[in-house]
């Protein structure tokens, strides 16, 4: 079992570094711009399907297809673009630590949730305490004081945490699925990909025609940070997709909030020497004891 757990790890630290430094170079040199999102999101879906495909051809697989597997790729599919457009719109309005640990936070105690009511996980009194703990570290994070701009960013904040947390909660529910037919992890994270090139290139055409021909252009430079970040995307959502067939999403989803929350943190501070007011370090701090708890008890 360590294994898994090393490799969910992985995922998590690579996915992280993604959110806090790639996420954000691309939206600081393409713009925030609905284009730009969408030309990310067609990068990430070429990108990732290649990453795909080349793990099947490398291990001699094969490629394997189901309408049951199809229709929760495109549902992730849209999950992840509400997920990913709120959250480079966030970066625009907000601190980077601020978004994240959100996101990580929230979508923590949905994924949770669901893991509880539906798959019939467990989860103890001590777990259940250290949630509350992350709960209330997301109030403290969120509510930073200005009533004006966290009237502003609490829709955004919502679409990030639902995005997220459908993401995580369709992975685990397909690796999981025994009523329908469904595919491997690489096979399901190929078409996952190639859904969002096909569903985000129509999205690009219609753009141009309506815009014209500059409307999706980008530089050179904010294309390279999103082919690299949809690299170590794709390459991430296959661990975690085959972590969790073997994990339960009640430890998978706090687990991954500890490691985030302190990435989430440090990182914005190291590249961009990013301030944290008062509550929101006492908001951190509450995230980090409720992960810690969560592990430990």
């Amino acid at each position: 079992m360590f294994q898994y757990y090393a490799l969910f790890l992985a995922a998590c630290l690579g996915g992280s570094l993604n959110s806090v430094w790639l996420y954000k170079k691309y939206q600081q040199s393409a713009g925030t711009e609905l284009s730009s999102d969408v030309v990310y999101l067609v990068i990430n879906g070429v990108v990732s399907a290649l990453v795909s495909a080349g793990v099947i051809v490398f291990t001699g697989r094969k490629l394997e297809f189901t309408w049951f597997s199809l229709a929760i790729a495109a549902a992730i599919v849209i999950s992840s673009a509400v997920n990913v457009i709120g959250t480079l719109k966030a970066y625009e309005k907000g601190q980077i630590a601020t978004v994240n640990i959100v996101n990580t936070v929230g979508t923590i105690i949905l994924s949770c949730l669901w893991g509880v009511t539906v798959l019939g996980e467990t989860l103890t009194a001590s777990r259940t305490v250290a949630i509350a703990l992350m709960l209330a570290a997301t109030f403290l994070i969120t509510f930073t004081g200005d009533k004006k701009s966290s009237k502003g960013m609490i829709l955004i904040y919502v679409l990030v945490v639902i995005g997220g947390s459908l993401v995580s909660i369709l992975n685990k529910q397909h690796q999981v699925e025994t009523n329908f037919a469904t595919v491997d992890t690489l096979s399901f994270s190929f078409l996952a990909a190639s859904v969002r090139t096909v569903i985000f290139g129509i999205a690009a055409v219609v753009m141009r025609l309506k815009k014209g021909k500059g409307a999706l252009k980008i530089p050179g430079r904010s294309a390279l940070f999103a082919s690299a970040s949809s690299f170590v995307s794709g390459s991430c959502y296959i661990l975690t997709l085959f972590t969790a067939i073997y994990l339960p999403i009640v430890v998978t989803s706090p687990l991954s909030t500890g490691l985030s929350i302190i990435v989430s943190a440090l990182f914005p501070w190291i590249f961009y020497r990013e301030k944290l007011n008062v509550r929101q370090i006492a908001g951190v701090a509450l995230s980090i004891a409720g992960a810690l708890w969560f592990l430990l008890f």
